[in-house]
């Protein structure tokens, strides 16, 4: 570990002496594009709220941006209309049939005696493994996430606008756009109810009469729209739609005096005081907790009881349950020394993201951008479908990456934020979808016909079917890591909670399963070891002595360490449960014949089992460090490993790596894991930089939209700040672990760390001032703090680098530190 310094003696404090920072993004203009909109969402239901339209047919959504040049400087786009891009998470544009490949076992034979025989250096033999992998071994494509549709509000005044404002809550969950036109102050509100399961949104004037517009709805393809009632506007799928999911959206206006009206396929509102417009939506999917049916009755049902509440009550209850989840956590971030907070108070968030794009610093954009991933986890993960590659908002019928579940890192990385950030219920998605993978969907069907083997399995991709089979192509989809992983995460959800129920019945089959799988996939290499493959190391390629370049090889570093990680946590949680002594043993047997790590010539982690020479030293996946985070294999108590990660992380970096958003993420937590916070907060700099949106969502090159940065990345900010383990008998906790120096001053509360603790944690010059812990269950913890010797209220006398608290159930534990010696 890092050395213990300091110079003075510290002890708990009431606060950090600082303002809270503001938890609201706001900008002085309407969106001309998506990706300068601002998200809802209540898990199942989402809008992008653009604060505006263009008027012109291209409405901002598209996603390559030399199509959307012409709408850039925002000429084409009225403030006084309003453009919401809608979602619902169960509408996919497959049909979830059958698309195995027969011939897959056979492959899956002849490609793995290819690649054991040649020995990791005979080209051909490599090159005929993954031919044969290409053409007998994959099957097809998955089904693509769609959105739902597009709802226009266009006013009927055409005079100028001014005093333009729209703006998010984070904390509670509502989109606000303000703005002045012909002497009335408009106001619009919309959010996404989670009790009421509807959007809603508001239109107010401080002048009667004055709310003129009409609603429209449209699609990119495969829609019709229809009027019902005299105040509803349906869109549903076209004519042509056939053995697909069907969906519907209903948006129901209400007027406060005034009129409205059916007219053709939109909606007409004439001076109105104030207007109401609902929305539902729903599709017949059926599968894990959807029972499917027409969608009609439910979301009449939905919009009934909406609308028969008022809208200070909608609101209010859809702000208080938000709020249930957002309150639970809160970071707040000093000012750097050399930046004065008037530098940028004042302005919009756009503005001051283009001021961290020059080099600045702002403490304060980075704490909202921490609490706006809190926020996009809480809108796009509730109960139904766990968040996919754009969360919950696609603006495409098929979208980049088919928006799918992508399982060689970026699903998981949706969820490294969920335990430590207190919304560990917001991944429970994930494992009911892991469910639905091996009870109604593939994942047992793929392990048996294409491998022969028990248990369940899923490559780098699933669905909202649970598809489990290798797809794409072989640089990508030979891959058979993806249910372990997962798998991992449901065990993390047992390490923070302590739930020995959820552990028995949810954790337990999917180690059991995956388990079985492994046990029965792997295979001797004939030097002692059993391997996985054929398989990859994720994207990525190496290159032979004869120049060539190949994917896939037995028992890539990622897969043994997945494999190792996910042993350990079987065995672990079998003894806890008293499972079956014989399955374990086997399970321990198997543990000890995996291949060891090897440090290659370079001082760095290989890759792969031979030293090889990468095809992309800068490569965007850095998987073999899996081990260090979010895997646990890799720690400062195994320097020479831990070297070699750092020397790893190092030349990724100097070749150009990191340059998508989710990677980057990665990065930061490597870092953190590797206690080099200031390398860290580089790394978040840069993501600012290259992988930011104006509404703070994160890109993909070529500018498109990924979820995963922004929550990979808040994840890094915790991480910097607190750091636990659990191991069979305690749980390891170190405080400050990596805290950059431009975080001088701060403090979390609320933060949950393995073990059911809960974490308070304050810091003053670089250096702990005091914590609380909180405990939920009887739990033996050692606590740690970089720079400090640690006491506990009612522990030992006198603090020591490490101190052991034996905790009971209910309790508040109360640190002190006092600075060590150099």
């Amino acid at each position: 570990m890092r050395p213990w310094l300091g110079l003075v003696v510290l002890v708990f404090g009431s606060g950090s002496g600082f303002g809270q920072h503001s938890d609201v993004l706001w900008y002085s203009q309407p969106a001309p594009v998506w990706t300068e909109a601002l998200p809802v969402g209540n898990g199942r239901l989402g809008a992008m709220v653009f604060g505006g339209a263009n008027t012109v047919a291209n409405n901002g959504d598209r996603e390559a941006t030399k199509d959307n040049d012409v709408l850039a400087d925002g000429s084409l786009t009225r403030g006084q209309d309003e453009h919401l891009q809608l979602n619902e998470g169960t509408l996919w544009s497959g049909d979830g049939a059958d698309h195995f490949n027969p011939k897959a076992h056979d492959a899956f034979v002849a490609s793995r005696r290819l690649l054991l025989e040649s020995k990791g250096t005979d080209a051909a033999k490599i090159a005929d493994a993954e031919k044969i992998a290409a053409e007998e071994l994959l099957s097809g494509r998955m089904p693509s996430y769609s959105t739902l549709g597009d709802l226009y509000l266009r006013s009927a005044s055409s005079g100028a606008v001014s005093g333009y404002r729209r703006e998010l809550d984070l904390a509670s969950g509502v989109e606000r756009t303000t703005y002045t036109q012909d002497g009335v102050r408009f106001t619009r509100e919309v959010f996404a109810s989670y009790p009421a399961q509807v959007i809603a949104v508001r239109i107010t004037a401080d002048r009667p009469g004055s709310i003129s517009f009409t609603a429209t709805m449209d699609r990119p393809s495969d829609f019709s729209v229809a009027t019902h009632g005299g105040n509803h506007l349906t869109l549903n799928e076209g004519p042509e739609h056939k053995d697909l999911i069907r969906f519907l959206a209903d948006v129901e206006v209400i007027s406060e005096r005034g009129a409205v009206r059916a007219e053709e396929k939109q909606l007409v509102v004439e001076k109105a005081d104030a207007v109401t417009v609902l929305i539902g939506m729903g599709t017949d999917f059926r599968g894990g907790l959807f029972a499917g049916g027409p969608p009609a009755p439910r979301i009449a049902a939905q919009l009934k009881a909406a609308a028969a509440q008022s809208y200070d009550a909608l609101r209010t209850a859809a702000i208080a349950d938000h709020a249930r989840l957002f309150s639970r956590l809160t970071l707040e971030l000093g000012p750097p020394p050399d930046v004065q907070r008037d530098d940028y108070v004042g302005l919009a968030t756009d503005a001051r993201l283009k001021r961290v794009s020059g080099g600045a610093d702002d403490l304060g954009l980075q704490a909202l951008y921490f609490d706006y991933a809190r926020y996009l986890l809480i809108g796009c993960s509730r109960d139904t479908m766990p968040a996919n590659l754009q969360g919950l908002w696609a603006a495409g019928i098929d979208n980049p990456w088919g928006s799918k579940y992508t399982i060689n890192v970026n699903t998981e990385m949706n969820y490294w934020l969920a335990e430590p950030a207190a919304l560990g219920d917001t991944s429970v998605p994930l494992f009911n979808l892991l469910d639905v993978a091996r009870t109604t969907g593939t994942a047992v069907k793929v392990a048996k016909t294409y491998y022969g083997a028990g248990g369940f399995v899923i490559h780098h991709n699933t669905d909202i079917w649970g598809e489990a089979r290798p797809i794409d192509g072989i640089g990508s989809g030979i891959w058979p890591m993806g249910g372990a992983w997962l798998t991992l995460q449901a065990w993390e959800h047992y390490a923070f909670s302590g739930d020995k129920a959820f552990l028995a019945e949810r954790v337990w089959p999917l180690l059991e399963g995956s388990s079985q799988f492994f046990l029965d996939y792997l295979t001797p290499d004939g030097e002692g070891h059993l391997v996985t493959g054929p398989s990859l190391s994720p994207e990525n390629k190496y290159k032979l002595s004869d120049g060539s370049t190949h994917s896939l090889t037995m028992a890539p570093t990622m897969d043994v360490e997945i494999v190792r990680e996910l042993f350990t946590r079987t065995l672990e949680a079998g003894r806890i449960l008293g499972k079956d002594r014989a399955f374990l043993e086997k399970v321990e047997s198997d543990l000890a014949k995996l291949p060891p790590f090897k440090v290659g010539r370079l001082g760095t982690l290989q890759e792969w089992q031979q030293d090889y020479d990468e095809a992309a030293p800068g490569h965007r996946h850095i998987s073999h460090l899996w081990a260090l985070y979010p895997g646990t294999q890799i720690t400062p108590e195994q320097p020479a490993l831990y070297t070699a990660a750092r020397a790893t992380l190092q030349r990724r970096l100097d070749n150009g790596g990191g340059q998508t958003g989710w990677s980057r993420a990665w990065v930061v937590n490597y870092w953190d894991h590797l206690h080099e916070g200031d390398k860290a907060y580089e790394s978040m700099q840069v993501l600012f930089k290259q992988s930011t949106f104006p509404n703070l969502m994160d890109t993909h090159p070529p500018g498109l939209f990924q979820i995963d940065g922004n929550l990979g990345a808040a994840n890094g900010m915790l991480e910097a700040l607190a750091q636990s383990w659990w191991e069979p008998e305690y749980v390891e906790l170190e405080l400050l672990p990596a805290l950059p120096h431009a975080w001088g001053e701060g403090s979390v509360h609320g933060m949950r760390v393995r073990g059911g603790g809960d974490l308070s944690l304050t810091w003053k010059d670089g250096v702990a001032t005091g914590a609380t812990l909180h405990t939920t269950y009887d739990q033996r913890f050692v606590v740690r703090c970089a720079g400090s010797l640690v006491q506990v209220q009612g522990g030992p006398q006198r603090a020591s680098e490490k101190v052991e608290l034996r905790a009971v159930a209910g309790r508040d534990y109360r640190f002190t530190f006092q600075a060590a010696r150099r």
